[in-house]
């Protein structure tokens, strides 16, 4: 059921979508002192596994070093260039590809080329600026903001989810990085509601679960959606959760048939059924350009056999679902964009688009209250 007795106000304006200077306060403030995700456990495996990424701005690099998971900044002190441009890779040291450069784990130099050159040496100018990691099971998060609430606060009601759906008894059956021309909240309200599902999914899922199907929960730092499976009665979801449960029988696990999608603001989503946990962040690359990475968990049991052979195939398809479904959304969202770039309308609200309205009133209260603090690397 929702909670709103009647139609809401869309209390953010077209031009907060399309407007530098607000872009510029949502990524000095609110988007630097969250905790975005990165990447995972499983791909730092290794000592000297790594790998780097473009958060807010910031080039980092996320290094298993010395036995310690660090982020670090992925641009060299000496001419500014990035030290390492692969995506992902294992190097002894962290050496700059420009001039050799290398660096350790707290950031200072290890050794410099014709380091008598460069006499006296400032060590501390030419340290690497490091900033806050964290990892919640297999993922890794990192908060560019010096100070703000540690990650298991962040992530509040979901922790106990993570921890289960991406835990040593699941395994990664996709990883998918994608780019569009879009505002990053474009995407993070296409998540919010199901009133599209009809118009853009309709081979899928086909309609959406309605009212007295939908469970909402709406909190402070966080909103919720909840349904029984299938989500709605199209023959594709119908026969996909049938075999689904047929799986998870096979596994040894008593099907719930229930679905979960939780977001976490600002910028975190995550789903989960019997066989799926699913992770999604949206960081912006520009005023309208916005990236999304996301991760799909499934159960895979350890013992080497039927059932691993019977979850990595199931894991596999349901990847290849949920990629084709993320493909229609995200298809949309620069025709939104379009919209937003020429609307001259406030917009409106359903009832059952509610989550909506409550994470606009966070952006609101957010900005509006000044609680933007300065992006600043941590000390150490």
């Amino acid at each position: 059921m929702f909670h709103s007795p009647s139609v809401l106000p869309h209390l953010i304006a077209p031009s907060a979508y399309r407007d530098d200077a607000w872009a510029d306060r949502e990524r000095g403030g609110l988007l630097a002192s969250a905790w975005h995700l990165v990447g995972t456990q499983s791909e730092l495996k290794h000592p000297g596994d790594f790998l780097t990424t473009e958060l807010l701005g910031v080039p980092l690099q996320i290094r298993k070093f010395e036995g310690q998971l660090i982020a670090i900044s992925n641009v060299c002190a000496h001419r500014h260039c990035l030290i390492s441009s692969l995506p992902r890779g294992n190097s002894a040291s962290m050496r700059c590809q420009y001039h050799g450069w290398e660096y350790g784990a707290d950031g200072y130099t290890r050794k410099i080329p014709c380091a008598k050159d460069f006499a006296p040496i400032d060590r501390e100018q030419l340290r690497l600026p490091r900033y806050n990691v964290e990892t919640c099971g297999d993922l890794i998060f990192v908060r560019l903001a010096e100070s703000g609430i540690g990650l298991m606060d962040f992530l509040g009601p979901i922790v106990p989810k993570i921890l289960a759906g991406f835990g040593q008894e699941s395994r990664c059956f996709l990883r998918w990085q994608v780019r569009y021309d879009a505002n990053w909240k474009v995407a993070i309200e296409n998540s919010l509601e199901a009133y599209h599902v009809a118009s853009v999914h309709p081979a899928t899922f086909g309609s959406d679960p309605g009212e007295k199907r939908s469970e909402h929960i709406l909190e402070d730092r966080h909103t919720a959606f909840g349904t029984d499976l299938p989500f709605a009665h199209s023959k594709l979801d119908l026969t996909f959760q049938r075999c689904e449960g047929w799986v998870m029988k096979r596994l040894g696990r008593i099907p719930t048939r229930r679905y979960w999608q939780h977001h976490v603001f600002p910028n975190l989503l995550c789903s989960f059924t019997d066989a799926i946990s699913l992770v999604h962040c949206v960081v912006p690359t520009g005023t309208t350009r916005s990236i999304s990475l996301v991760y799909q968990y499934g159960p895979c049991p350890t013992p080497v056999g039927a059932k691993r052979v019977l979850a990595r195939i199931w894991g596999f398809l349901e990847a290849a679902c949920t990629k084709r479904i993320l493909q229609e959304d995200i298809e949309m969202y620069p025709k939104i964009q379009q919209g937003l770039n020429a609307s001259q309308q406030r917009g409106t609200l359903a009832r059952s688009e509610e989550r909506i309205h409550r994470f606009q009133e966070f952006l609101s209260q957010q900005l509006q209250a000044g609680a933007s603090k300065a992006c600043d690397p941590i000390a150490s």
